[in-house]
Parts: structure tokens; sequence; C-alpha cells
């Protein structure tokens, strides 16, 4: 059986890799025209972004939710003209 430290370990390694794909995910589809966006890019960006919060699970886990508001932040200010 695995131990609690473990678990958090596991969860906190899972989240990190989410995040860089998020963020990879944000450059391939978004850096080559970051001033030319479309309708169709802006609805893409919105719902990469609203999917990727309902499914990540941070529950009671204040460091892995502060990485991840981090990791959001960040994200919404590279991309605002994208994200409206």
């Amino acid at each position: 059986m695995m131990s609690i430290s473990k678990i958090n370990e596991i969860v906190e390694e899972n989240l990190v890799i989410d995040l860089e794909w998020l963020i990879d995910e944000f450059k391939i589809l978004f850096n080559s025209k970051m001033d030319n966006h479309t309708e169709i890019d802006k609805k893409i960006a919105n719902d990469i972004l609203d999917y990727f919060l309902e499914i990540i699970d941070v529950a009671d886990k204040v460091m892995l939710l502060r990485l991840l508001d981090k990791v959001i932040e960040n994200v919404e200010k590279k991309y605002s003209k994208l994200l409206k």
C-alpha cells in the first residue's frame, strides 16, 4: 500500500506534467499567430482552458493550487487577446 506522501508526490508530478502540456499546447496552437487570431482560435483556446480547469483536481493541496493558479495566470496574460 502506498503512503500518503507517495500519493501526494505522484499527484504533484502529474499536475506538473499536465501544466507543461497546457503551456506547450498553447505555444503550438497559438504562438505563430499572436496578433492574428480568428474566432475559432479564441473558441479553441477558451475550450482548452475550461476543460483543463474542469479535469484538474488539486483538492486540498494548497501548494498545487498555487502552482496551478500561477500557470493559469501566466497563460491568461500571455494570451490575453485570445482568452476574452
